[in-house]
C-alpha cells in the first residue's frame, strides 16, 4: 500500500477538505478521521493485506473480501468482536494482542477504504469497552 498522505486520504476516501465526519465516542471531527484512517492503513498493510489484499477484495474460498462487506458495513460491535476474538473454524485469528488504538485505526480504515464510506471513526475506547 502507498503511503497516504492527508490530501491522499482525502481523495482515496472521496472526503472533501473541512468536511466534518459522524464519527463515534466523542470523536473530533475530520482531523481524528483522517488521523485513524491513515494510522488504520498501515495496520491494516502489516497484518491484514496478506488475506484480504491490499484492495479488499480478499481471495475467493479463502479469505473474505472486505469492500463491500456486510459485516464491514453494518453494526461496528460485530465488526470489533470479530477482529478482537477471531473466529473458530476459519483463518480469522485474534488482534486482541494490538493496542485499542490500532484497532479501533484499522477497523475505521476498512469501513472507509475501497468502496466502504461509511463516515464512521471507532475510537479507541470502543475497543477497550468491548475487551470487557
Amino acid at each position: 500500500l502507498p503511503t497516504l498522505g492527508v490530501p491522499h486520504v482525502q481523495a482515496a476516501f472521496g472526503i472533501a477538505g473541512g468536511q466534518q465526519f459522524a464519527v463515534a465516542a466523542g470523536g473530533q471531527g475530520a482531523d481524528r478521521f483522517l488521523w485513524l484512517a491513515e494510522r488504520g492503513e498501515k495496520v491494516f498493510a502489516a497484518n491484514c493485506a496478506a488475506c484480504h489484499q491490499a484492495t479488499g477484495k480478499g481471495v475467493a474460498g479463502a479469505f473474505p473480501a472486505l469492500d463491500g462487506s456486510k459485516l464491514v458495513l453494518g453494526p461496528t460491535a460485530a465488526q470489533i468482536a470479530l477482529v478482537l476474538n477471531g473466529k473458530a473454524g476459519t483463518a480469522m485469528a485474534s488482534f486482541k494482542q494490538l493496542s485499542n488504538t490500532d484497532l479501533a485505526s484499522v477497523i475505521t480504515y476498512t469501513r472507509n477504504a475501497w468502496s466502504n464510506k461509511t463516515g464512521q471513526a471507532i475510537q479507541p475506547a470502543e475497543i477497550q469497552a468491548a475487551r470487557k
